[in-house]
């Protein structure tokens, strides 16, 4: 018998309270699940549930039971850890959460040179939106999570790689556009000026809309958006055309070396900066693959 299932399927039905809704959320049938709990029960000589009340409940040996077998489960799993060391990170996995605009501008800084060191260890990306990302890490479905600040989460914490400037994109055309202006300097005016421009933002949910609340909220800036959109080269490209302002990170401009026929400036004093940060779950043990992960990563930026 599989003391693995076991602790799912006492689980599920202390959750439910029921049998039968138990083995629909586990994809078994009721006379399945019935039949493997009293012959568990069979075979440890007790009750595990109390079948005299609605919903149904653990014993006493059933919370006991369920108690040891988590032990024995986090136990299976720091061997499992151990074993991966002593082979020597020759085999392993990372599941990398990431938004798509680092996805796009920086995985190519290092994630070759890493799989190139560990052939062996696969890496499963997930690409997603701030939120989502941070709500996969907090379930377990992510190892390490590559994001920007801000992290509100308590329950994740982090740690810097690198910080870039962001700027405020003025198309030419724009009130505020200074024609003879072609090199990047600080905003020369009260940002509250922006408040009720036009501008094009990225969706709610992602790490630079986030930062970019922050910084509307800071100067009380309520703008009147125009558009929203996932990819951040489309908010440039369109402020480049005068459909609005936008706010963007200097890797856009360093990396992808776009033509620029707007205005940039920094705002903030001390001025606002773009920073990424590598994250996981709060006081949980990493893999040795996350761990070798996170080293590395840590170590790449340290020589930039």
């Amino acid at each position: 018998m599989k003391e693995d299932l076991s602790l799912e399927y006492l689980l599920a039905i202390q959750e439910y309270g029921n049998i039968s809704h138990a083995a629909n959320a586990l994809f078994v049938s009721q006379p399945y699940l019935s039949t493997y709990i009293k012959n568990l029960e069979s075979k440890l000589g007790v009750e595990l549930l109390n079948r005299q009340v609605t919903p149904l409940v653990l014993t006493y040996a059933g919370e006991l039971y369920i108690s040891y077998m988590q032990e024995i489960h986090e136990m299976h799993e720091v061997m499992m850890r151990d074993i991966e060391a002593l082979n020597e990170l020759k085999k392993g996995r990372v599941v990398l959460g990431i938004n798509p605009i680092l996805a796009s501008h920086m995985l190519y800084d290092f994630l070759p040179e890493f799989m190139d060191k560990y052939p062996g260890i696969e890496i499963q990306l997930e690409e997603g939106t701030a939120n989502e990302m941070e709500a996969l890490t907090l379930q377990n479905k992510i190892d390490i999570c590559i994001s920007m600040l801000p992290i509100k989460n308590t329950g994740l914490v982090y740690e810097k790689l690198y910080e870039e400037n962001i700027y405020l994109v003025i198309p030419k055309g724009h009130i505020f556009y200074e024609e003879n202006n072609k090199e990047i300097k600080h905003i020369p005016f009260p940002p509250s000026k922006l408040n009720h421009q036009k501008f094009i933002l990225l969706k709610p949910g992602l790490g630079l809309r986030r930062l970019t609340d922050n910084i509307f909220d800071h100067y009380a800036i309520s703008p009147t958006i125009t558009l929203e959109t996932n990819n951040i080269e489309n908010a440039f490209r369109l402020a480049n055309k005068g459909i609005g302002m936008t706010i963007i990170p200097e890797c856009i401009i360093t990396r992808d070396q776009l033509k620029i026929e707007s205005n940039l400036y920094t705002l903030g004093n001390p001025v606002y900066k773009n920073s990424v940060v590598i994250s996981y779950k709060k006081d949980v043990v990493l893999s040795t693959a996350a761990s070798a992960f996170l080293k590395f990563a840590k170590k790449r930026y340290l020589q930039f």
